[in-house]
């Protein structure tokens, strides 16, 4: 069996029952942004009304940011229902599932076996760290509770937008981007590569180093879409990741004691395999051997053929 086949092509041949032209593409791009950039100004105008510039909550740490990543993922949302109904003319769940359903419990499922997947792999990355040190260590920092309420506010309403931050990334990038690349790109894993640069590209905050793992991370994401034939799986684990992010930066503040470890090129790469590569990996496993408990239920799949795009 070659690699290409080891991928399922229902899911990625989904963009066929639509409008897949290079106007199609241009227009939907167009009306995504354009309805992010008018949601970020209307927040901003909003913030900045005398009314509720002065509004206690307006004045924690980072509430701009979670107000603008609400905007951001609610006008990536509305702007593919929007695209789907208008310029793609497919059914907008067809960039969900090939049953075109959406199950939220798929999601959490996605989220319940990333977070010991990931608590394995940081396992794993201590007893490297410390084997590296010459002493245990846990290179997460020490457990603090917060020193302000301010910071565990940010907190929830970072918590409560991660979900639907992680939705519209993998509606863009694991579903439309995919699809349509595929469409014009033969192979299944140049399709996913590529989709993993850019996804490393968009998460501009990252050094290089950063965006290393960024891409490692979207390489699983990939493989758990294309293995599922859905999304909901990659949207839960991206949704715990972030979480794990944020409770992490939320409670492990405190010092480490001062080990001096000449970091290697090696140490890197084996740890971003650790971090980006290992939870997915065992996400993966877990969901291949034990394919009766974790398959989705009603797949019965649709034939893209059935819906045909009409003329613009």
């Amino acid at each position: 069996m070659t690699p290409e086949n080891s991928f399922s092509r229902a899911f990625v041949d989904l963009a066929k029952m639509g409008r897949t032209d290079w106007r199609s593409i241009a227009l939907t791009i167009l009306l995504v942004k354009f309805l992010s950039v008018l949601f970020v100004v209307v927040s901003v105008t909003v913030m900045l009304s005398p009314t509720l510039s002065e509004h206690r909550l307006f004045h924690i740490p980072n509430a701009d940011k979670i107000v603008f990543d609400a905007m951001e993922a609610t006008a990536c949302i509305l702007g593919f229902w929007l695209a789907c109904k208008k310029i793609l003319r497919r059914p907008f769940r067809s960039l969900i599932s090939t049953d075109m359903t959406f199950k939220i419990r798929r999601c959490l499922m996605g989220a319940a076996l990333y977070l010991p997947a990931n608590a394995l792999s940081l396992i794993v990355i201590s007893l490297f760290t410390s084997m590296r040190a010459g002493a245990w260590l846990v290179p997460y920092g020490r457990f603090e509770w917060p020193q302000h309420n301010d910071q565990i506010i940010s907190s929830i309403g970072m918590l409560i937008v991660i979900p639907f931050l992680a939705f519209a990334e993998e509606l863009f990038f694991r579903a439309w981007l995919t699809q349509t690349l595929r469409h014009y790109i033969r192979s299944t894993i140049t399709v996913v590569a590529l989709v993993a640069v850019l996804f490393a590209a968009y998460h501009t905050q990252y050094d290089l180093r950063g965006k290393m793992l960024i891409l490692v991370n979207s390489l699983g994401l990939s493989a758990l879409s294309l293995r599922d034939e859905r999304l909901e799986l990659a949207i839960g684990a991206h949704s715990m990741m972030n979480v794990c992010v944020i409770l992490q930066t939320l409670f492990f503040t405190g010092p480490l004691p001062h080990v001096h470890i000449p970091a290697t090129t090696l140490d890197w790469y084996t740890l971003v395999i650790l971090k980006g590569a290992l939870p997915f990996a065992l996400m993966y496993g877990l969901l291949q051997n034990t394919r009766g408990w974790f398959a989705p239920i009603d797949t019965s799949l649709s034939n893209p053929g059935d819906v045909q795009p009409r003329p613009l």
